[in-house]
């Protein structure tokens, strides 16, 4: 089973670009993804993450966790996809390959797969949503916000090769 969450909450949506913002489209992508995935997909209740975690961590049927987010740049001048996983995890890493080489064909520049910590800060220690959740976890950051129509232009097909990279990455967990 692989659990789909949709980064962020209604009361603290994320990053903004005018009225577009990450959490409202993340659950888009989401629900899109467990449509996708059929059975073999879970729709994480939306709210904060500590709920969204220990939502997962109780159905041990999971195996792999993805949290959807869309990145945000000063100045605008960011671009491109990229895939986070725990700090010296063989297995996450695995699998935020497989999942990132087909982000990465849709939204460019691939930025890579990232080992994720909280803001991007080792000292900080590693994001909540990867060291946290038991099984394999990634987050995904598909492009940066503000490229707003390109996201949505591109969000079915995205999702559909995301389904597939999915599925490869947990039959390998």
């Amino acid at each position: 089973m692989i659990a789909i969450s949709a980064g962020h909450h209604n009361l603290a949506k994320g990053a903004y670009y005018g009225d577009f913002n990450e959490h409202d489209e993340a659950v888009v992508w989401a629900q899109m993804l467990v449509n996708f995935l059929g059975d073999d997909g879970l729709l994480v209740p939306f709210g904060f993450l500590k709920n969204k975690v220990s939502y997962i961590n109780n159905d041990r049927s999971i195996v792999l966790a993805v949290e959807i987010h869309f990145n945000s740049a000063p100045g605008h001048v960011g671009r491109g996809s990229e895939t986070l996983c725990y700090p010296s995890s063989s297995k996450g890493r695995h699998a935020a390959n497989t999942v990132q080489d087909a982000l990465g064909r849709i939204f460019q520049p691939s930025r890579g797969v990232k080992e994720g910590y909280y803001r991007m800060d080792p000292a900080r220690g590693p994001d909540f949503f990867l060291a946290r959740t038991r099984c394999t976890a990634l987050i995904i950051e598909p492009e940066f916000v503000h490229h707003e129509i390109a996201i949505k232009k591109n969000r079915e097909v995205a999702c559909q090769a995301l389904t597939g990279a999915l599925l490869e990455a947990a039959s390998q967990l």
